[in-house]
């Protein structure tokens, strides 16, 4: 039976795409988690792009996650922090955290939203932006409470 060739895989370089994901940071005050979130990439390889791995930044980055970084473009990110939802979908999300010893005040502090604000997250009355939707997804991934979505093979 023939073996047919695997193609090598296509690289393109990163530092384009760093310098893409420090400007949205910078120009929309969203943090790199949230943007990963929004490209659909995996928390690690976001951060292993922007800060590097073992001391070195990273030279090369998938075809793949290049074009969803591209996609991204600050109104977008924008929208996330205006866009309002229900505190209803966040609900479990702000007691899973305060179950699991997080305090109101750090949960606030990681969301930038005041007490008063979070409180009303935690009762499921009031309402949040989409990117604090993520933010506490987020959170809850980071304590171990949740599971990171499962990642596209992206290499």
């Amino acid at each position: 039976m023939p073996v047919s060739p695997q193609l090598p895989t296509l690289w393109v370089s990163a530092a384009p795409f760093r310098y893409h994901v420090h400007h949205l940071m910078a120009a929309t005050a969203v943090p790199w988690q949230v943007i990963a979130v929004a490209a659909d990439l995996p928390q690690q390889q976001v951060r292993s792009l922007l800060y590097g791995r073992d001391g070195r930044h990273r030279s090369r980055l998938s075809p793949y996650a290049a074009r969803r970084l591209l996609a991204l473009d600050a109104t977008q990110l924008r929208r996330l922090q205006v866009r309002e939802i229900p505190a209803s979908l966040v609900t479990d999300s702000v007691r899973a955290l305060l179950a699991d010893g997080a305090s109101l005040e750090s949960i606030a502090g990681w969301m930038g939203l005041d007490l008063h604000s979070t409180s009303q997250l935690a009762d499921g009355s009031g309402s949040c932006t989409q990117a604090n939707a993520i933010m506490l997804h987020l959170a809850c991934v980071h304590r171990g409470l949740l599971m990171e979505p499962e990642a596209r093979d992206v290499a």
